[in-house]
């Protein structure tokens, strides 16, 4: 979400991700954005350059920003998920880079599964389940708390560059992965595979952590490769992997 952006177009980069980040509801309604000269620092761009960013954010509708004591920048009321923006984002995608993509989100994250296991004690385990929602929460949590676990598990696993690599992974491929979360089904089955998965790392349980997380995860992007054929078909898009 907030990893560094490359050197071109940087305020309509900042004002993409973010827009994303909100509208698919990994930034959710009334939450505090950083500051200005905090986002500038953690994206790696000046402050002029999030400003611009925020006001353009602001004349869509998407953030509100009040001054004084409490001020900051928040995400506004009504900025809710948009499903056909994300549609459209995972159709304009080629199979064989969501294959890629996914490949690599699989492999890292039960990584730090597997490692959050070996290394973390069983308080830090035990806090992963205060991130965890109710089925009956709407789409925007369930995605925000889909990436919020998968940051804090990284984050077990007491690397810092490794959880680096999982925010900028977050950032650039997240909203994706959590397309499928506005089935409730799939909510359902993700409640059960997040339960399991919390309930290996506080045992300690490496391998089955690891499992548990490649499992489910591949699940997930075999739901998101499904919709991306009906993107596909309805489109009538080409489905080659070039």
């Amino acid at each position: 979400m907030f990893a560094p952006l490359s050197d071109v177009g940087r305020a309509g980069q900042v004002e993409q991700r973010l827009t994303e980040a909100i509208r698919s509801g990994v930034l959710v309604e009334g939450e505090r954005l950083p500051s200005e000269p905090e986002l500038a620092g953690m994206l790696g761009v000046a402050v002029v350059t999030v400003r611009e960013a925020l006001i353009a954010l602001r004349a869509q509708g998407l953030v509100t920003t009040s001054r004084g004591r409490g001020g900051g920048t928040f995400v506004a009321a009504g900025a809710t998920v948009d499903e056909e923006a994300l549609a459209e984002r995972l159709g304009a995608m080629s199979r064989a880079d969501l294959q890629d993509r996914g490949t690599q989100y699989v492999l890292l994250l039960a990584g730090c599964a597997e490692l959050a296991a070996e290394r973390a004690d069983a308080a830090e385990a035990r806090s992963l389940r205060r991130l965890l929602v109710d089925e009956g929460a709407d789409v925007g949590a369930w995605r925000h708390t889909d990436a919020e676990l998968w940051l804090s598990i990284a984050a077990l696993t007491q690397s810092s560059r490794i959880t680096r690599d999982v925010v900028r992974l977050e950032a650039d491929f997240g909203m994706i992965v959590h397309i499928p979360l506005s089935d409730p089904e799939v909510r359902a089955r993700t409640r059960a595979d997040h339960e399991r998965l919390i309930d290996a790392i506080e045992a300690g349980d490496a391998d089955t952590a690891r499992r548990c997380a490649r499992t489910a995860l591949q699940a997930t992007l075999d739901r998101v490769a499904r919709t991306q054929a009906d993107v596909h078909d309805r489109n009538r898009l080409p489905r080659s992997a070039s």
